[in-house]
């Protein structure tokens, strides 16, 4: 299969002109939205320390953390239903027009006029990135959105990454445009894992099993690693990034000297612009130094879609993919333009309102969080540094990370290396946003492949590092567990 090398440009300049003169009219539809939000998104910040006074039963106030504005000043009431793609409440009126311009960008449905394929896993980046649960009918249960397939085999590139699978490269894609051929069919069962509790309430995990059929040339090589991955919601990513690298390195213990059983050590990963090593931030293990990487690398490997930082189109992919020789190389399908204004969209989304910050169970388990040790890797607070967008700089925030990697035991590793990251290793999920997945998405699924059901079920499967919270979370009474799944769910 020869990859497309003559895109048709003019279709999709004519189709981005048409797109950017609907710009204005989406904006203003935006700052109507805002101005009906009010000037209260930040209040939540009252509901902290003793302005909260006692909970129902004398308890202390509740901790610092627990405000409704967990973004600080980016943080936005939710309003049209999209309460996961709004513009950080910071932004001024030109940051919020190029705003409306990268979601012009993100929400299009891209056609092979405009760089689509030859074989992709999604036609958009709200394709997998859902915000629309309205029109999202899958079962609730399976994996989730933007459900993919990360392919390598052992070793590491010259740059630390993984090695890609010779013929279907470091990602299955499982459609392809007319004409065209899918590399081949993800089907996703299930392997139920029974539990109990020490009351002896009895609970039911499950685990992916991963079969891959149907595929185009011939089957995978041999001791190839796989790694089922779905999509992790997007807001607050320019915090993330504004964090100073030397926090995020200070907050590391690879030799656990602390004794606390908690490691963490950060993923050294290759930038691409840079041409050199750098802290990895993104990614279910931190394998993206930046957001722009992370976005271009997601149009190429998920769409097929060029762009200046990925202007090869056979990156990533294996022998399936071929560029016929003497053919000048093509021009790249995304324009610097719409990239930049893609990239400045993805770190600017709000993150929304936490909810019943104030009622005595969210109180109480926010507590409780704390007391299990689960802030030893979900940091609850963190703090940006300067930033090139003035909304994000310099802002206490609460995300609930602390952008490590972790250990989290044999029962969620993918036994596949990337980096620095080992088979069983993690990046910290940020929390913020957590209660409101099922509602926004039309999916409750948790973990890197969407095999909890539940924030119960995630924390059932913690191990590792994670193993000690884990079991004093079992051990937990009915009523204290539930407080804690009502503090997530806050969130």
């Amino acid at each position: 299969m020869l990859r497309k090398v003559d895109a048709e440009h003019a279709v999709r300049r004519s189709r981005l002109r048409w797109a950017r003169a609907l710009a204005p009219l989406v904006v203003s539809l935006l700052v109507v939205a805002v101005s009906c939000a009010g000037s209260g998104e930040a209040s939540g910040e009252a509901s902290s320390g003793a302005s909260s006074g006692l909970d129902a039963d004398g308890a202390a106030a509740p901790p610092d953390f627990l405000v409704e504005a967990m973004g600080g000043t980016t943080s936005a009431r939710e309003f049209r239903g999209r309460p996961f793609h709004q513009s950080a409440r910071s932004l001024d009126n030109a940051e919020f027009a190029r705003f409306g311009r990268g979601a012009v960008v993100f929400d299009a449905h891209l056609t092979p006029g405009e760089g689509l394929g030859p074989t992709f896993n999604e036609d958009s980046c709200l394709g997998c990135h859902v915000d629309e649960a309205d029109h999202n009918p899958a079962d609730p249960d399976e994996p989730g959105p933007g459900l993919l397939l990360r392919l390598s085999v052992p070793g590491s590139t010259a740059t630390g990454g993984p090695v890609m699978e010779p013929t279907y490269g470091l990602q299955l894609q499982t459609s392809a445009v007319r004409g065209a051929k899918p590399e081949g069919r993800l089907e996703v069962t299930w392997e139920a894992v029974a539990g109990r509790y020490p009351d002896g309430r009895r609970f039911e995990l499950r685990r992916p099993v991963i079969r891959v059929r149907d595929l185009a040339a011939g089957p995978l090589a041999p001791a190839t690693m796989r790694s089922l991955r779905v999509a992790p919601p997007m807001i607050g990513l320019g915090f993330l990034e504004a964090v100073a690298e030397t926090k995020v390195r200070a907050a590391a213990d690879p030799e656990d000297r602390d004794g606390d059983g908690i490691s963490g050590r950060v993923n050294v990963v290759w930038d691409g612009l840079a041409q050199a090593p750098a802290l990895g931030r993104f990614g279910w293990k931190a394998g993206q130094p930046s957001v722009r990487l992370q976005s271009a690398g997601a149009l190429h490997d998920d769409m097929g879609v060029t762009s200046p930082d990925v202007a090869d189109p056979c990156a990533n992919q294996g022998a399936l993919c071929a560029v016929p020789t003497g053919v000048p190389a093509p021009a790249p399908e995304m324009s610097a333009e719409d990239l930049a204004d893609q990239v400045f969209y993805n770190r600017t989304i709000a993150v929304p309102i936490a909810r019943g910050v104030r009622r005595p169970a969210v109180v109480r388990g926010a507590r409780r969080f704390e007391e299990l040790g689960c802030a030893s890797c979900h940091t609850t607070t963190q703090r940006s540094g300067p930033d090139e967008v003035r909304g994000l700089a310099d802002q206490t925030f609460h995300p609930f990370t602390d952008l490590l990697l972790h250990d989290m035991g044999p029962g969620l590793a993918d036994g596949r290396p990337e980096f620095d990251a080992t088979g069983s290793e993690w990046r910290t999920p940020p929390l913020w946003g957590l209660g409101r997945r099922a509602e926004v998405t039309g999916s409750r699924t948790l973990l890197h492949d969407g095999r909890a059901r539940s924030a119960e079920e995630a924390i059932l499967w913690h191990g590792g590092e994670a193993t000690a919270a884990r079991k004093a979370f079992i051990a937990l009474s009915k009523r204290e567990r539930a407080d804690l799944l009502a503090f997530l769910a806050a969130l």
